[in-house]
């Protein structure tokens, strides 16, 4: 019976023995173990959250100097893209061992007015190599001078987007470089900014044909096109005429890829234009017809 009560005792607990060995320890002892893990913790913490982050910036910090981007297009005089980008926004704050540096310096480029798109950002060796696509000019949007001046007609340049460009780019000398649209009377938006598009069918449907007819500009001597409202609904409400330097006046139709019912094809009249500007007896007639059964004068 004895046995069985002495077996029945409770033991003592875990954190009594514990305790127990805690004071056991002599003071000097413990002092000299808290001490130096106490040391190690802030030490650790020190370190992490500012040592660390401070020798981080100090050698893999982003700078301007280690950025490298495509080389500009000549039209781009007075715009450095890189520079404005780096003093616009805190690309300073950056690391190069940080993995979203690529992403966020892929938004930043791709929201210059003068960037159609960042295609790749790529690290190497402690630099930053960027692949941009630039806008390029293709035309000159022109409007009226201003009520109650005697100014010139204003000129704003526009890429394949129909983007308004950085205007600080072009002087009146370039002007003559580009097709210049005269998009009717259509009145110029107060609110429209650079980097953004006209937000005008005219004007898209326009800027589409100047590109298209890049490759015959020169031998055509294509100066101006002018747009008029279709006199029928079709797939566009606009249609355009094309003026050349000492050629004829030529009725074009509707924009690439939005002609009408019986139209010829936007191919098809391109084709027909460069083998009437390799013919003087068609290029000295007053006007050439490419529209087919449209007619550009109708409904002006």
């Amino acid at each position: 019976m004895a046995s069985s009560e002495v077996n029945m005792r409770p033991q003592p607990m875990f954190w009594g023995q514990v305790a127990t060995l805690f004071r056991s320890v002599p003071r000097s002892a413990l002092l000299s173990m808290v001490g130096p893990l106490l040391l190690c913790v802030v030490g650790y913490f020190g370190w992490r959250y500012y040592g660390a982050p401070k020798l981080d910036m100090a050698y893999y910090g982003l700078s301007k100097e280690n950025i490298h981007v495509t080389a500009q297009p000549k039209w781009l005089k007075s715009t450095n893209v890189l520079d404005e980008v780096f003093a616009g926004s805190s690309l300073s704050s950056l690391s190069l061992l940080d993995a979203k540096t690529p992403v966020v310096l892929a938004r930043v480029f791709d929201a210059h007015p003068c960037v159609r798109k960042t295609h790749r950002v790529q690290k190497m060796a402690g630099q930053v190599m960027i692949n941009l696509e630039y806008r390029m000019p293709v035309a000159m949007v022109c409007f009226p001078p201003l009520e109650g001046t005697n100014g010139k007609d204003r000129h704003f340049a526009v890429d394949v987007d129909s983007v308004l460009l950085d205007q600080k780019n072009f002087g009146s000398d370039d002007i003559p470089k580009y097709i210049a649209i005269y998009p009717g009377n259509m009145e110029l938006n107060s609110n429209l900014v650079e980097g953004k598009p006209f937000g005008d069918s005219r004007v898209e449907e326009a800027v589409r044909l100047c590109a298209f007819l890049m490759p015959l500009r020169e031998a055509a001597q294509i100066t101006r096109i002018y747009v008029y409202k279709a006199p029928q609904v079709g797939k566009s409400r606009w249609l355009m005429e094309i003026f050349t330097k000492s050629g004829p006046r030529i009725v074009w139709g509707s924009a690439p890829g939005m002609e009408g019912l019986g139209e010829p094809t936007a191919e098809t009249k391109l084709n027909r234009l460069s083998a009437f500007a390799s013919d003087s007896k068609v290029w000295s007639e007053k006007q050439i017809d490419l529209s087919g059964s449209l007619s550009a004068t109708a409904g002006r």
